[in-house]
């Protein structure tokens, strides 16, 4: 690309904040083509800052999202592999449209506050979501800034935090739908053997800007370790009332045609569709970046997110 090329596509893209807590919106980037270094730049640059990215208007293929998918890092597929797209199993299909008797995708899917695949040794380091249907009202997306709701604890409560670690599990919120919601199957076996606990520090540091965040979450945190389990119930619930006051909260609208990426190392969030009636159709594809073992403190040396 020429320099009069790429100062022609560096003003096509702006960029604005979302809400005062989390987001940024960024528009004139098209997703169905390899970003050039300039427009990665502010991509990569609002991810870093504000942590969810928004990027309207897109018009994508399943290869076309695994492709801009990538540019965040290698993928990987979820653990759930009954309801991975057919063709593309690096897509899990989100969705409460039925067809042929059969569910078209996970309906249910994170209705609950959590950060994806922390019940893995590696969770992971972003996602990505793509908006093929939506309804006109409901199913938005909330999302927790978990890094400025950690600078905000008392020096006292950052002080406890230090050197405790939780432990993680998948089946934890899974069995619990499954009995409540009774929408999605119970873990088979072989699911069950991929997902054992994992335990993580209560507190991580961002492995590229080196922040720190709490890095527990309703959904997947069983335990404390080192406390009794009266008291690490009660810290949970501490710090889970302190992080979703509406200081730190986003919640996100979708239109037909939003790609939304996060920071799993920053952010919460949850879905609001497990409530919706079958004639508010909703189907959205995610992706998964594969992420880094979480530590306490960051990294020495920076590389930046994704591939150069």
């Amino acid at each position: 690309m020429s320099r009069q090329q790429a100062v022609s596509a560096a003003a096509r893209i702006a960029t604005e904040p979302l809400s005062g807590a989390l987001g940024a919106r960024v528009t004139g980037v098209d997703l169905s083509r390899p970003l050039d270094a300039e427009t990665w730049s502010v991509v990569e640059r609002a991810y870093l800052e504000r942590h969810v990215v928004a990027l309207p208007a897109q018009s994508l293929t399943p290869p076309q999202l695994i492709a801009a998918s990538l540019r965040f890092g290698p993928l990987e597929p979820h653990v759930l592999s009954q309801y991975h797209h057919r063709e593309h199993p690096e897509i899990l299909m989100l969705s409460n449209v039925v067809e042929d008797g059969q569910p078209l995708g996970l309906a249910d899917a994170g209705t609950y506050w959590h950060s994806d695949v922390s019940y893995k040794a590696r969770p992971s380091r972003a996602t990505l979501l793509y908006a093929i249907e939506v309804p006109d009202e409901g199913g938005d997306t909330l999302f927790v800034n978990m890094t400025r709701a950690y600078a905000d604890l008392p020096p006292r409560t950052r002080q406890r935090l230090e050197g405790l670690k939780a432990v993680h599990n998948y089946e934890y919120r899974h069995s619990q739908l499954v009995r409540e919601v009774g929408i999605r199957a119970a873990l088979t076996e072989e699911q069950r053997r991929a997902t054992p606990d994992v335990v993580h520090p209560v507190v991580r540091a961002h492995p590229v800007t080196g922040r720190k965040a709490l890095f527990i979450n309703p959904g997947f945190t069983v335990r404390i370790l080192g406390m009794p389990e009266r008291e690490s119930e009660a810290l949970k619930q501490e710090l889970f009332d302190h992080c979703l006051q509406d200081a730190y909260r986003l919640r996100y609208r979708w239109t037909v045609g939003d790609v939304l990426v996060w920071d799993n190392a920053s952010v919460m969030h949850a879905a609001t569709s497990r409530d919706l009636p079958a004639s508010k159709r909703r189907t959205l594809w995610r992706t998964i970046i594969s992420g880094d073992e979480p530590f306490e403190t960051a990294p020495a040396v920076s590389h930046g997110v994704g591939r150069p």
